[in-house]
């Protein structure tokens, strides 16, 4: 573009030195001649000059479609739903994801493989929304439904395929994050024990973690005594007792305090729960933990209360270790109070997927309602899980 200017510039000069030298001319007298020559090259310069604009103006309109089209990708690679808000002080995202897997089972007599939705970390789709009207307040929403074909959690040897599922909501949620005392949420969410048995920071909870009966908890145990397969399912005789789930609740959280952070929360049926949880960095080590006490009131039939806590430690290097226990004391008479505790030790993070075999010891046990069960590997043990009482 530079060099075409400069060109324009050369034969402006052109004109001009010409028209000078035509004036001189016949300042002193130049023949016709030589005038006629002087002009018609004047002319031809002209034309060329109101060419060459042309082509200026056209290639600068041409910059200008370019400079367009790349502010129209930007703004689609900004922002990942291509969502837009016209309030400049707004967000909206929608966000997503498809989890499919394939999972085998042995349950001592035969083999099943299954294809599922894992139920670790479900198929699902949301919608963030927020506002900032400014540094010291912000208020937002977040809708979040899950649609399972096949859950990994249902399937059995009975049942292969189930396919009769619908939208599951998720959460349905607003909230106002006041910055200098704290969020407060309202709707159907997570309530403040929720999550506090699972912190893992391994990454690898897509395979495994703590609740145990996400991944194949539909699977039946098979008696060898009977030959035949139990009513029972390893989801309903583990529990990581992982608080109140998500509810319809009011939820209060705490502005962090030196990586520590309190919450609260009210079910809508009764009951309630509260919980702590700490986050630090110290030098090449990360730390997470976090404790609740729930109550789950008329909500449930068969907890009265439950305390329960996990902690997770991952060094730089990808070494990470992950520990979680709980115990629950149930409603009625003549039931026993029920604990678990859970642990990972693993050298690298990719060995946490050999955890997918604890299912097969499971199995193996030959009982139809274990005390408890193990899985191990010939590098470490892998994961413990232990319960003190069972379902009748």
């Amino acid at each position: 573009m530079g060099l075409r200017r400069w060109r324009v510039f050369m034969q402006l000069f052109v004109v001009a030195l010409v028209f000078c030298f035509l004036t001189a001319f016949s300042a002193y007298g130049a023949d016709k001649e030589t005038l006629d020559r002087l002009e018609k090259i004047i002319k031809q310069q002209q034309v060329q000059i109101e060419a060459q604009q042309n082509t200026l103006e056209q290639l600068q309109g041409e910059v200008e479609a370019l400079k367009g089209q790349t502010a129209t990708a930007k703004a689609a690679t900004d922002s990942p739903a291509a969502v837009t808000t016209d309030n400049p002080k707004g967000s909206v995202k929608i966000y997503g994801q498809v989890n499919k897997a394939a999972l085998y089972s042995n349950d001592g007599d035969s083999g099943n493989l299954y294809l599922v939705d894992n139920d670790n970390s479900s198929t699902r789709v949301g919608l963030l929304g927020s506002i900032k009207p400014n540094d010291r307040y912000e208020v937002g929403t977040r809708i979040e439904v899950e649609y399972q074909t096949n859950p990994s959690n249902l399937v059995n040897q009975n049942d292969k395929t189930i396919n009769d599922t619908d939208f599951e909501k998720r959460h349905l949620d607003l909230w106002v994050d006041a910055k200098a005392i704290g969020k407060f949420s309202l709707g159907w969410g997570s309530t403040a024990s929720d999550g506090t048995s699972e912190i893992d920071l391994s990454g690898t909870s897509v395979v495994g973690y703590s609740s145990v009966g996400d991944m194949a908890g539909g699977q039946l145990f098979y008696d060898n005594n009977t030959g035949s397969l139990s009513v029972s399912n390893i989801g309903s005789v583990f529990s990581n007792m992982d608080g109140l789930s998500r509810k319809e609740r009011i939820r209060y959280d705490t502005p962090s305090f030196n990586g520590f952070t309190g919450s609260t929360s009210y079910i809508a049926d009764g009951g309630g729960d509260f919980a702590v949880r700490y986050n630090t960095k110290i030098d090449a080590l990360k730390l997470a933990a976090a404790a609740a006490y729930a109550n789950p009131g008329s909500t449930s039939s068969t907890i009265d209360e439950q305390l329960a806590g996990s902690v997770s430690v991952l060094h730089d290097s990808g070494f990470n270790g992950t520990f979680a226990m709980g115990t629950r004391d149930h409603k009625g008479a003549g039931r026993s109070d029920g604990g678990y505790f859970y642990q990972t030790s693993v050298p690298t993070v990719t060995m946490r997927i050999l955890s997918a075999f604890r299912w097969f010891r499971i199995f193996r046990s030959g009982a139809q309602r274990p005390t408890w069960a193990t899985g191990s590997t010939s590098w470490t043990e892998m994961v413990r899980i232990t319960t003190t009482s069972m379902p009748s």
